[in-house]
Order: structure tokens, then C-alpha cells, then sequence
């Protein structure tokens, strides 16, 4: 089903923009869509071509009803062109071929549409390619650039794109949907932390429940001053080349050391108060034994391996260090 501009909740600023420029009949000849992962890009990508192609839009947006809509809806549209990566990246082959198709004027629209997803996917020789169909654009063609890391595209290309940022989806509206989708509302306040603002992370999480990694986090965590240096390298042993394991381990484990130092910094009158209010992971948390010092020089030692897994830095050996840090701490 076909999603209008106005319908996409968390990007007001990016949708908005689009909006103007289509309402005013100023729409560049190329887009730069970029941003975090899972935030609403390509669903906006789309909304933004159907407009493009409709032939009686509506203050910006798509009517859904004149001929080019109904095509657009039926993914038989002759004047729209989606490329993704063929494998790990965008190919040349795919670049010239479509290069061939836009050479002729559209068929039903004022314009054709192209979406390039994981645009920063494309080698030297397609993003050149792609380059010189910007230079010399071929007809009414608008040009949509998905990326999740806009540092990855050509600077020569970046400069022939009017970029739109789209940011993290707010906790309010990623809280929304949770309780639409009927997760339990003691549960939210966390699986809005664990969503990172992504739409992708919150359905996941709608459908699957608390992570059972959350509670095996506590363990480690709990478990760790009165571990040794071989229990700590076969626990990393055990997450070897599994980095998405290793990166929510690390997660789980922020927001464990977060609950754990507000309920080691609350006052004696703040008791349940503080719990209901404040604390993410109440039906498991409880004190903990870590001082308050410790608490504080963990939390920051789990944030730099979290910023550190974003590299290409070995997660085993961060996790290693990460743990074998930690433990050397609460020994103090």
C-alpha cells in the first residue's frame, strides 16, 4: 500500500521540505536521502516519487487516484526505475542500463523517477558513470540517492544533490507505535530505548518481546568481579565474529549500569517513586554492589566500546578488554 508524504510520522522537517518544493514546482534534478539506518528513507523515497509522477498532485502530494498513481500502487509504472545493490554494490552494469531506459522521454508523466538505494555502495567506475548521467541528465529525470552513510558517495556527486537529512525517530512517536501494535506499557519506556529511533529495530521488538539478551547481560555483569581472565576470553570466544551480539550485549549493558547508578545516587525518600518513573529495566534490576565511583567509570568505559564496535576495530578484542576492564574495576 502506497504511503502519502504527510502520512510518514518522524520526519516532519525532511517531508516538509519535499512538500514546498513540489507545491512550488521546484524540484531539483537529484536528491540526497540521508541518515541513520531504519528511520523512514526509503518509504519516504517512494512517497516522494509517486508525487513526482502524479499527474494532478495536491498541495505536494500524491492524488493516489489519476492514472500514473494507480501504476505506481500496481509496481508497473513505466516511468519509474528502483535500483538496489546487486549483491554488496551497485554495478556498473545496472548504472548504464538505466542509463539506456532514461534516455527516452517518459511515457506517462512530466518526469521519471529513480531511486538508488545504498547509493555509497557504488565502485569508482558506477559512481563515475552515475556522475555523467548527472552532468548531462538525459530528459525530466529526477534522481533519489538513499544512504546510510552519505560520507561513502562520490564528493562530485554529493555536490549535483540537494540533500535531505532524516534524523532518529523520536521516542514519543516510536512510544506510539508500541502501544499500537499492544506491547505491554510497562515494557515501552526500554524497547523505545532499544529501538535507537529506528522503525525497523521498534517492529522487531513489537513482535519479539524483551530481548532475552537483556537478562544474560545481568548475569555477566553481576557475575564479572568473581570472574578470571580464561572465563572472561572463553565468554568472548563464545560471541567470536558475532558483532551484532556483542554490540547488545554492550547495550543491555549501558542501561543496566544506568538503572544500577540511579538507584545507587536516589535519595531515601525517592523509593518507588524513583523505580516507576525513572528506571528502564525495573523487573529485573536491583542494588547491585558496584560503588557509585565504579558505576560511573564503567558506564563510560561500556560507551567508548559501543562507539568503538561503529569501526572496524575486532569486536571479540573490544569486548575482551571491555570486560576485562570492568572486572579489574569492581576489584578496587
Amino acid at each position: 500500500m502506497a504511503v502519502r508524504l504527510s502520512q510518514i510520522e518522524g520526519q516532519e522537517r525532511a517531508v516538509q521540505q519535499l512538500i514546498r518544493g513540489l507545491s512550488r514546482e521546484r524540484v531539483a534534478h537529484a536528491y540526497l536521502f540521508s541518515g541513520p539506518q531504519g528511520v523512514g528513507k526509503r518509504t519516504t523515497a517512494r512517497a516522494f516519487a509517486q508525487a513526482v509522477l502524479c499527474l494532478e498532485p495536491r498541495e505536494g502530494e500524491a492524488c493516489e487516484s489519476c492514472a500514473s498513481c494507480r501504476q505506481f500502487s500496481g509496481e508497473n509504472h513505466p516511468d519509474f526505475f528502483h535500483i538496489r545493490p546487486d549483491g554488496a554494490s551497485v554495478k556498473i552494469d545496472q548504472i548504464r542500463n538505466l542509463q539506456k531506459r532514461i534516455r527516452y522521454l517518459p511515457y506517462v508523466s512530466a518526469h521519471q523517477a529513480v531511486i538508488i538505494e545504498q547509493a555509497e555502495t557504488m565502485q569508482g567506475p558506477a559512481a563515475n558513470a552515475l556522475l555523467k548521467i548527472l552532468e548531462e541528465p538525459p530528459g525530466p529525470t529526477v534522481f533519489i540517492l538513499v544512504t546510510d552513510r552519505g560520507h561513502g558517495i562520490l564528493p562530485t556527486i554529493l555536490s549535483r544533490c540537494l540533500p535531505v537529512h532524516f534524523q532518529p525517530i523520536p521516542g514519543e512517536a516510536i512510544g506510539r507505535f508500541l502501544r499500537q501494535k499492544g506491547v505491554d506499557p510497562r515494557h515501552i519506556p526500554l524497547l523505545v530505548l532499544l529501538s535507537d529511533g529506528r522503525w525497523d529495530r521498534a517492529g522487531q521488538l513489537a513482535e519479539a518481546g524483551l530481548p532475552p539478551g537483556r537478562e544474560k547481560a545481568q548475569q555477566i555483569l553481576e557475575r564479572l568481579p568473581r570472574m578470571n581472565d580464561s572465563q572472561i576470553f572463553q565468554l568472548a570466544e563464545e560471541w567470536d565474529k558475532n558483532k551484532e551480539a556483542i554490540a547488545e550485549f554492550v547495550d543491555y549493558g549501558s542501561l543496566l549500569l544506568r538503572d544500577w547508578l540511579l538507584l545507587a545516587g536516589q535519595s531515601p525518600d525517592q523509593g518507588d517513586k524513583l523505580a516507576e518513573e525513572l528506571i528502564i529495566n525495573r523487573d529485573i534490576v536491583g542494588s547491585t554492589n558496584w560503588s557509585l565511583p565504579v558505576l560511573l567509570a564503567g558506564l563510560e568505559r561500556v560507551m567508548k566500546t559501543r562507539r568503538l564496535l561503529e569501526t572496524n576495530a575486532s569486536a571479540r578484542l573490544l569486548v575482551e578488554d571491555l570486560l576485562l576492564r570492568l572486572r579489574d574495576l569492581t576489584r578496587k
